[in-house]
């Protein structure tokens, strides 16, 4: 081999040890720290507000804090440790109406307001109330009568309506929000029992209600969507080996409503359909 040869072969060989090192070094730097290379837009913080019932405020997941049994284990405060949402308020409260969000919550969303969700409806059907006046006794008039306001409030399909009207009057208050609206987790495992099958049967209905009026206000212009979690508790229902949901009837507190689990369950369901 010539002496021009080697010298060219050493050039070579040296160039590609420079490529390789410089490669290795600025690929350990962040992508900022390399000349004209321009880290991509971060997503804005979420400036989020939670409404709701005791599924939003975490009734029976956790210690209670207040008066609204709101806990620490709640899906909004899980929400709020995800990186870029900032929990600015969490107003749901435990056996609140559509109508008392309307009156007593709907404050507290403003213009500055991007994100909010909103859990609520079960209180205005009463189906858990039924159970409880069922149980002991199917044939009793208390049953019969909690059965009859159920069935009723679901054939006149006044939730519905009243949740669309809500959602509608949370879009103006907040015209730069996306808002989120849950359903309701199908309580009761199959086999249950007669009273189980017809709570399980009325929350479904309840759930349809809930996916109509999002839709129809999603129609009407407003920034909704469902995050549905109707089905998401199946295998995880009060009766199987391993509840998500609280199913003693004993204790009002944590009956029919979501375990710390449970509310993982839903924040869940709230990220998957912000990621969609």
């Amino acid at each position: 081999m010539t002496t021009l040869s080697k010298t060219r072969r050493r050039s070579t060989l040296a160039g590609t040890v420079l490529l390789v090192t410089a490669a290795t070094m600025f690929g350990a730097l962040p992508a900022q720290a390399l000349p004209g290379v321009q880290a991509g837009p971060q997503a804005p913080i979420a400036r989020y507000v939670a409404l709701g019932d005791s599924y939003a405020a975490g009734q029976g997941a956790g210690v209670p804090l207040d008066e609204c049994l709101r806990s620490t284990a709640a899906y909004p405060v899980l929400l709020d440790a995800e990186p870029r949402t900032n929990l600015l308020r969490q107003a749901a409260c435990s056996g609140d109406t559509i109508a008392d969000v309307a009156a007593t919550q709907l404050s507290q969303v403003n213009r500055g307001t991007t994100l909010v969700t909103l859990t609520v409806g079960a209180n205005d059907l009463g189906a858990g109330a039924a159970y409880a006046a069922c149980a002991p006794d199917p044939a009793s008039d208390a049953c019969v009568a909690a059965v009859a306001a159920v069935q009723q409030k679901l054939y006149t399909g006044v939730i519905g309506q009243d949740l669309a009207d809500l959602v509608g009057a949370i879009a103006l208050r907040a015209p730069n929000a996306h808002i989120l609206v849950t359903d309701y987790p199908v309580p009761f495992a199959p086999g249950s029992g007669p009273v189980a099958d017809l709570v399980n049967g009325a929350t479904i209905g309840l759930d349809g209600q809930i996916a109509a009026a999002v839709q129809g206000a999603a129609l009407a212009g407003a920034d909704v969507e469902l995050a549905s979690v109707q089905f998401a508790f199946f295998g995880h229902q009060a009766g199987d080996a391993d509840p998500w949901l609280g199913d003693d009837l004993a204790d009002p507190l944590t009956f029919l409503h979501p375990t710390s689990i449970g509310q993982q369950v839903y924040r869940d369901a709230v990220l998957a359909a912000l990621a969609s």
